[in-house]
């Protein structure tokens, strides 16, 4: 081995570090020979492994291991022996329920497998508030959402949060995620033909176990045109306050605006929102349970 070390001795990605420079394969190759075997692994997790900000926990990822070790032409068990102990993954906020990320996306395979390979550690922050702000252009395209969110860590350490975006006009859509506090943009993966965006927010400090931190980003659509007719926001985790604003240019103002609530993909509760006169629609919800809260309008 590098340096004399025996594998055992190694830090898994200093084992996997060293396996991919004897392979002499690129990241990209060994993505794509994944991928051939079933195994969707992003570039950025690839990365992450090998940089040791990351690690396989997650049951997909443990499963690409041993097909990872075949691709690298060493022996088996070489990588996942290197793992050592899992890391302790707790149960949702205060016990609470949370919905499995495929429950989400149930007909976007290509969201789930890009935030399981995020691999934050959103389950460990209480959502104390979270405001939603959209605002639309005057041809009726969404332009951009800014999204404030408070939140409390359950342990110390958290450092991420993984955030997900999808335009319902794709083909238009040119997105970008602008960090504005308290945080940093760490990993970005943008599907253009879907219009999906899914990238880890990086705090500006690790939380300490009961501290609070205030994370505010937006999402840019530089290049949005046709009419929106929706906005939607997945909740996995509860929310003790949820705010979604809707602001309308005064040369695109709606016939009609209602909202809706999806439970397990059925609607459960929904209702009319009337258009103020600063052109806006407002959805405020207290003890906000996961699900899909969609604010909707016609032209």
């Amino acid at each position: 081995m590098a340096n004399g070390e025996p594998a055992e001795d190694r830090a898994f990605h200093q084992v996997l570090r060293a396996a991919v420079r004897r392979s002499g394969l690129g990241l990209e190759r060994i993505r794509y020979r994944l991928a051939q075997q079933g195994h969707p692994l992003s570039m950025a997790t690839l990365s992450l492994w090998q940089s040791g900000q990351r690690r396989p926990e997650r049951r997909e990822s443990l499963a690409a291991l041993a097909a990872l070790e075949g691709i690298l032409a060493v022996p088996a068990g070489t990588l996942s022996s290197a793992l050592g102990q899992p890391r302790y993954r707790g149960p949702g906020p205060n016990g609470q329920r949370r919905v499995p990320v495929e429950a989400m996306w149930p007909a976007d395979p290509a969201i789930p497998a890009l935030l399981r390979d995020v691999d934050a550690e959103d389950e460990f922050l209480v959502r104390l508030s979270q405001q939603d702000l959209v605002t639309l252009g005057p041809d009726g395209s969404e332009r951009s959402m800014l999204v404030r969110l408070v939140l409390r860590a359950t342990r110390s350490g958290v450092s991420t949060l993984p955030i997900a975006y999808a335009s319902d006009q794709p083909e238009h859509s040119s997105l970008l995620v602008r960090p504005l506090r308290h945080c940093s943009v760490g990993t970005v993966e943008y599907l253009p033909r879907q219009g999906y965006l899914v990238a880890s927010l990086e705090f500006d400090r690790e939380l300490a176990r009961g501290e609070v931190i205030l994370v505010e980003y937006e999402v840019l659509n530089r290049s949005a045109s046709g009419r929106s007719v929706r906005s939607e926001r997945k909740l996995r985790f509860p929310v003790r306050e949820y705010f979604a604003e809707v602001s309308f240019h005064p040369e695109a103002v709606p016939a009609r605006c209602g909202w809706t609530f999806y439970g397990d993909e059925a609607a459960e509760r929904g209702g009319e929102l009337p258009v103020d006169s600063a052109h806006c629609v407002r959805l405020a919800v207290s003890n906000a349970k996961p699900g899909r809260y969609s604010v909707h309008w016609e032209w």
